[in-house]
């Protein structure tokens, strides 16, 4: 049997030439979003690469933030993101080699955590659960919509609870028209909105450097906004990433005033009929808390999946059990740092 290599690069090429062809890798692990993610957060990204001879047997991405408590290993960081191990041909010796050394490259780097998040898609956490060695874990319900084979509507708003299927027709009668767009102004719409929406409940919004970093950092067949008007005013928006099969349902949002007209839920469904047309297979909803039965009724009314993920985080630095919350939120914003029960100021 070949002996196992471990390899640690910054090449990110290695995502667009491996991670693609993965079976079921998200946008997460694509080299132009993993770019826009560091350079939007100042941190760093590295690969771990296994190979058997010349043969790539594996690879695991994360990226790297610095702080007065050590470095924060994630892979991956920022809002909903999923890492892990990505492999073309399951190869279980190979994958406990890359988790087992990226938690101990962390720990050799003086790290304050390092963090494991799963991809739902692959339901392989049995293989974290066994190889993590973790101090803490937490969990998420992904939420998938998998199309229908057949292009027909029928068969996709048939998918769908009754609630939704009406929220569509009122929304249609509410005289509200869809357009698919890339334009600036449409991008500062949607950002605004985001805003707004995230103070009125008291929310983190992601800042305006993203909104920016998409159009600039990713290509035109990666990403896409869908705006809702009536009278041709703006009053709700989606911006959404793709990858493989995979549609990334983003940042909604919804001018408050106008969320009797259903306007959201028409841009979803006009958007899932052109998914659908280009060939992506499902729809990610993202992660949900198992706190959260206002978010997951939403989403569990569009003939969603549920599929668990996990964190698997290791602590190295005991004082970061010491912190407050909104210390580790600022100095390592994007992410996860550990599980804020875990604070002793919780």
């Amino acid at each position: 049997m070949s002996e196992i290599n471990i390899d640690c690069t910054d090449n990110l090429q290695l995502l667009t030439d491996y991670g693609q062809s993965c079976r079921a890798s998200l946008i997460y692990t694509s080299s132009r979003y993993v770019g826009l993610i560091t350079q939007h957060l100042h941190a760093d990204a590295c690969l771990l690469v296994a190979s058997k001879g010349e043969s790539i047997t594996g690879i695991l991405p994360f990226v790297i933030k610095g702080g007065t408590l050590g470095k924060v290993y994630n892979s991956m960081p920022f809002y909903g993101s999923n890492g892990g191990v990505l492999q073309r041909t399951p190869c279980a010796e190979s994958k406990r080699a890359l988790i087992q050394h990226f938690y101990t490259q962390a720990q050799s780097n003086n790290a304050a955590s390092a963090t494991i998040i799963t991809n739902p898609l692959l339901e392989d956490n049995d293989d974290y659960e066994r190889w993590s060695d973790y101090d803490f874990k937490d969990e998420r319900i992904g939420q998938f919509t998998a199309f229908p084979d057949n292009v027909d509507e029928a068969d996709l708003i048939n998918l769908f609870e009754s609630p939704r299927r009406r929220n569509i027709r009122k929304a249609i009668k509410s005289q509200v028209q869809v357009y698919a767009t890339q334009k600036p102004e449409d991008m500062a719409f949607l950002y605004q909105t985001h805003k707004h929406n995230m103070d009125a409940i008291g929310g983190v919004a992601k800042h305006e450097s993203f909104f920016q970093l998409v159009p600039e950092l990713m290509n035109d067949q990666e990403w896409s906004m869908y705006i809702a008007t009536i009278e041709n005013k703006p009053v709700a928006g989606l911006l959404l990433l793709y990858y493989n099969a995979t549609v990334e349902y983003f940042t909604p949002v919804i001018v408050e005033e106008y969320r009797n007209t259903q306007a959201l839920a028409l841009v979803i469904y006009e958007a899932m009929k052109q998914a659908r047309v280009k060939g992506f297979k499902r729809w990610n909803w993202g992660g949900t808390w198992l706190t959260q039965d206002g978010v997951y009724s939403f989403k569990k009314k569009w003939g969603t999946q549920d599929l668990p993920y996990y964190y698997y985080t290791r602590l190295f630095n005991p004082e970061t059990l010491k912190q407050q919350r909104q210390q580790l939120l600022s100095e390592y914003e994007g992410f996860f740092v550990l599980p804020f029960s875990q604070l002793e100021q919780s």
